[in-house]
């Protein structure tokens, strides 16, 4: 038995006839099946079977269900006695369950992997990343929640559809797709059948038309030149957005047609105005998961438990930290921890801004810069070339990206 460290199979495609005819499936099944219970059972051979075919290590099965064992375990834990749950205790399992992403997310044997500190584990999960997640709010919210029966956790950890993308759902959303609460079978299915044919659209017409050009393509290699250099790295976040709100379209449409509505993942994010606005269009779901679960209990503690003088810098220092967090979620590389840590001083400028700057700017001038669309569309144009540039470093590395960007501005 192989326990070494090896690439998981390649899985199914969302254009692949596999994923249709388990989609079409799904939706047959749970526009007829009403009862909870059934719906509970015949749900997770769904998520099982798209699940091991991801699967190509036993090892896999060993990491993916001593996870879910222990979020059982704990969930039911915090539930049955939550006044006996102290704040030390939720904390550090907060950062069991952080610490253990971090060992599962790191690249071993890449030149940019350097950046996790806990080393790695030879084993490669698909969806990790949302399913400690999910586990991780399981076992948080248990006492305001419950605890789920371990069909629930099974079937919520690795609900097929979100599995490889997201959205990060809740448990308590999720329970009412369980229950049937959320099902309106009077709904007309057309939109669902747009949504997903959006996404498809999105995903395998535009986004395949602007990989060629887009900045990944210069990673190896010569550098074009700077007009198509400028070219390709502002395509880069077109590229990723169509990709990925592309496959949130499909699933979001998928399971509506199942009788569920997911959480939405993207709401224009090339109209935000500033880093923080752009966060909180892009990727709403994981924004907003470690905005409840990490910045905000930080800055609760900030404001209840630190001197006046100090809780400024620190929740500075908060901002800076969820941001890194939401970097090397994606990857433990040396190139997402600059990411995160560009974006993170990006966002603590915002707020020095707003907090020394325009305070200080004549009631005249805040007036035109609220209202005038000229700083608005500035200003949306500098937090789209600022996340541009800055995406170089998911896809290159902290090397190539100082290359791309001095080439960029001929340096």
């Amino acid at each position: 038995m192989n326990w070494t460290s090896q690439a998981p199979p390649a899985g199914i495609e969302l254009n692949s006839w596999a994923f249709l005819l388990l989609a079409a499936a799904a939706v047959l099944v749970f526009r007829n099946v009403l009862h909870p219970p059934f719906r509970h059972w015949l749900l997770l051979p769904f998520n099982l079977w798209f699940f091991f075919q991801f699967v190509g290590n036993p090892s896999v099965l060993l990491v993916v269900g001593s996870l879910l064992v222990v979020t059982w375990l704990l969930a039911h834990w915090r539930a049955r006695d939550p006044d006996r749950f102290p704040g030390w205790l939720t904390v550090t399992i907060a950062i069991g369950f952080w610490a253990f992403l971090f060992l599962m997310k790191a690249q071993p044997g890449t030149e940019d992997s350097g950046a996790n500190l806990l080393g790695y584990h030879p084993v490669a999960v698909i969806g990790i990343s949302y399913m400690v997640f999910r586990c991780m709010a399981v076992v948080l919210d248990a006492d305001a929640l419950g605890a789920p029966s371990l069909l629930d956790l099974v079937n919520f950890a690795l609900f097929f559809p979100t599995l490889l993308a997201g959205p990060i759902e809740r448990y308590e959303r999720f329970k009412e797709f369980h229950d049937g609460a959320d099902l309106d079978l009077s709904e007309s299915p057309l939109p669902a059948l747009h949504r997903i044919a959006n996404g498809l659209i999105k995903k395998f017409i535009i986004a395949d038309a602007l990989a060629p050009l887009a900045a990944n393509n210069y990673i190896d290699g010569p550098l074009p030149s700077v007009g198509w250099l400028w070219l390709g790295v502002l395509l880069l976040p077109v590229l990723l957005y169509f990709d990925f709100s592309g496959y949130m379209d499909i699933v979001v449409g998928v399971v509506r047609l199942m009788g569920f509505r997911l959480a939405e993942n993207f709401d224009r994010p090339w109209l935000a105005r500033n880093i923080q606005d752009f966060w909180n269009r892009w990727h709403i779901t994981l924004s907003h998961f470690v905005r409840d679960y990490v910045f905000t209990p930080i800055n609760r503690r900030i404001a209840h438990g630190v001197a006046p003088q100090w809780q400024f810098p620190l929740v500075l220092a908060a901002y800076l930290l969820t941001m890194l967090l939401i970097a090397l979620w994606h990857a433990t590389t040396w190139g997402f921890l600059v990411f995160g840590l560009l974006h993170g001083v990006a966002l603590i400028w915002l707020l020095l801004l707003r907090k020394y700057v325009l305070p200080r700017l004549s009631p005249a001038v805040r007036r035109w810069i609220e209202k005038s669309p000229v700083p608005k569309n500035l200003s949306r144009a500098m937090t789209f070339v600022f996340v541009a540039v800055t995406m170089l470093f998911w896809i290159g590395g902290v090397g190539r990206a100082i290359e791309v960007i001095r080439a960029l501005v001929g340096a």
